[in-house]
């Protein structure tokens, strides 16, 4: 994966944490996206971050914040991200 598509998909992921903190979700939804957001960091640090791993994690994360309009440009910034990166994204369907 090429380092601009890293690092894309990282400004996306402050992007998403912003947002979880900054809108009205409960403390639960709050955890579980941070904890998403781990998941994708800890797999981008790999030597070679697995393409299916970030695709289960990033749609994941994705449907997670898609219920608030107030978050579709979120959205939209990891599915930028992902297909930049080469990642399928199916979160919208």
């Amino acid at each position: 994966m090429q380092p601009s598509s890293v690092e894309e998909i990282r400004v996306a992921l402050a992007a998403a944490q912003d947002a979880a903190r900054q809108r009205a979700f409960d403390s639960c939804d709050i955890d579980d996206i941070e904890e998403l957001i781990l998941r994708v960091d800890a797999e981008l640090r790999t030597m070679r971050p697995n393409i299916q791993t970030l695709a289960t994690y990033l749609n994941s994360l994705a449907r997670s914040l898609r219920a608030d309009a107030a978050n579709r440009s979120v959205c939209l910034q990891i599915d930028s991200a992902m297909r930049n990166a080469g990642v399928p994204t199916y979160w919208d369907h």
